[in-house]
């Protein structure tokens, strides 16, 4: 088996998607472009948004889930990806973040789209302009074996950079976005409260 005892029983401790999500929330941002693999985070308690849906989606996948992914696609704005997962009361995900509301949904959506939407309007770069127009469809991540992407010592960024090449849907045309009211600024001032300025988006 890939893990070693040490992570076996780390994933053993993790029993649902609730002790995931604050396991990453526990994680120490990382600010960089690096992204490592879940064995990585791990050893170094960091993670950003990539890091923290792939440790996610191997703690899943430790559990029998299928490790689901969906890429979320913004303007003027950093992409985020969030792991995602079905249960018998609908969809929820897990997700890392640098803001205070771009966390994880808890398992009430009736599809994809509606997850999606969940995040529409707290999804915003640092001038209060709304930002996300399109996702995927969820990215099962055994396609991505051969970037051995549970424990590979090596830079994971191209990975997720090729994400991009995958068929996304609109939520919103991106002219109409652009003419969308910025959020007030009370609920921009929430968004970023401790967020490390350095893994923020520069508008």
């Amino acid at each position: 088996m890939i893990w070693t005892p040490e992570e076996k029983r780390l994933f053993r401790s993790l029993k649902t998607p609730d002790h995931i999500q604050n396991y990453i929330d526990n994680l120490i941002y990382n600010p960089t472009n690096h992204a490592s693999s879940p064995r990585w985070v791990m050893i170094t308690g960091e993670g950003h948004c990539l890091e923290g849906a792939l440790f996610a989606a191997a703690a899943l996948e430790f559990g029998g889930a299928k490790p689901l992914l969906v890429d979320l696609v913004a303007e003027d704005d950093d992409h985020h990806v969030i792991c995602v997962y079905l249960t018998t009361t609908g969809w929820g995900s897990i997700s890392k973040t640098n803001t205070t509301l771009l966390s994880g949904r808890r398992p009430f959506y009736k599809n994809i789209r509606e997850l999606v939407m969940s995040y529409f309007d707290f999804y915003f770069n640092l001038n209060g302009k709304l930002s996300l127009y399109s996702y995927s469809d969820p990215i099962n991540l055994k396609r991505f074996d051969h970037w051995n992407w549970r424990t590979t010592d090596n830079d994971l960024e191209g990975m997720g950079i090729s994400f991009n090449d995958l068929t996304h849907y609109e939520l919103i045309d991106q002219k109409a976005l652009k003419n969308l009211r910025p959020v007030s600024t009370r609920l921009k001032d929430a968004c970023f409260l401790g967020s490390d300025p350095e893994g923020l988006y520069k508008v």
